[in-house]
């Protein structure tokens, strides 16, 4: 009996390993008809469920292979499940298990922050997006992670400061190179704001196709720093539409209507590259400056 388990084990792993997940899930169950507690089987059926986002099947067998042999890998897998279905405080604790077993799992303390950034605690969010940096200081997930968690937060030193470690280490993250900008015209450092978008705008290949670069620049661990580009992104789309309406009742009531001033047209410029028309970002940056340059010669003369 022992043998044949081995080999029907055996077997369903050469299927798994070679892309064949029916034949392996198929040949997984055979094994588990007649060996139930058979944990290494319960664990790679979960992992093609899991695959496949089948996440509510995969649950019970992580489950029970966690309570077979409570170890970090199973505690992750099922915390992972857990996420995945929205069961957000069952993954927490199964997280925190994971932890239990390796402090240093890099990959239980970004799901962690991930967790709490879905339930709203600021607090440990951030502590264990930088519980990630204290073990891997150069770590590009949670270094973007933590720049777009800062900068949501209006804490804008410290969202720059993440920016400019990132860009040093993964250069040509179009969408960073934006908010740096924003930033910067933010604290003042207009001219600096400036260059920046103009230097991006005329040689940066992917920020003229900011959706599609939204997609291929992040990764799926990169999914915190993604999701705030998306929350910025749907924003930028809302002011445009209220901009753009402003505009046409300006047609009617043209003495109602005033120019927008140096920092408007900035904000304009960026709103315009977040959704991807660079010509007109470029209209209101080259506006921006020009605004900019007039209010400081009537200051000097």
């Amino acid at each position: 009996m022992a043998q044949e388990i081995l080999t029907l084990f055996n077997e369903a792993v050469r299927l798994e390993r070679n892309g064949e997940w029916d034949r392996a899930e198929t040949q997984y169950k055979s094994l588990l008809e007649k060996d139930p507690n058979y944990h290494l089987a319960l664990q790679n059926l979960g992992v093609i469920y899991a695959k496949q986002g089948k996440h509510a099947e995969a649950i019970p067998l992580f489950s029970k292979a966690y309570k077979l042999h409570a170890n970090v890998k199973n505690s992750y897998n099922l915390a992972v499940s857990l996420y995945k279905h929205n069961e957000t405080e069952k993954a927490i604790s199964f997280l925190k298990q994971t932890l239990s077993f390796e402090k240093k799992f890099i990959s239980a303390h970004l799901l962690l922050a991930q967790a709490y950034q879905k339930l709203g605690n600021d607090e440990k969010t951030e502590v264990y997006l930088n519980n990630v940096i204290k073990i891997e200081p150069n770590h590009k997930s949670a270094l973007g992670g933590l720049a777009m968690f800062y900068y949501e937060r209006n804490r804008f030193p410290e969202s720059l400061k993440m920016i400019e470690r990132y860009l040093i280490l993964y250069p040509g993250n179009a969408q960073l190179k934006i908010i740096q900008s924003e930033i910067l015209a933010k604290q003042g450092n207009y001219k600096a704001s400036a260059n920046l978008l103009t230097t991006m705008v005329k040689e940066d290949v992917g920020f003229t196709h900011f959706n599609e670069s939204l997609q291929s620049a992040w990764q799926e661990e990169d999914q915190m720093a993604k999701e705030s580009l998306e929350r910025i992104q749907s924003k930028a789309k809302k002011k445009l539409k209220e901009f753009k309406t402003k505009l046409e009742l300006s047609k009617e009531n043209p003495e109602e209507f005033s120019p927008p001033d140096p920092q408007e047209a900035l904000d304009l410029s960026l709103l315009y590259l977040f959704n991807g028309n660079p010509e007109k970002a470029m209209q209101y940056l080259v506006f921006a400056q020009k605004m900019k340059e007039n209010a400081d010669s009537d200051g000097t003369s």
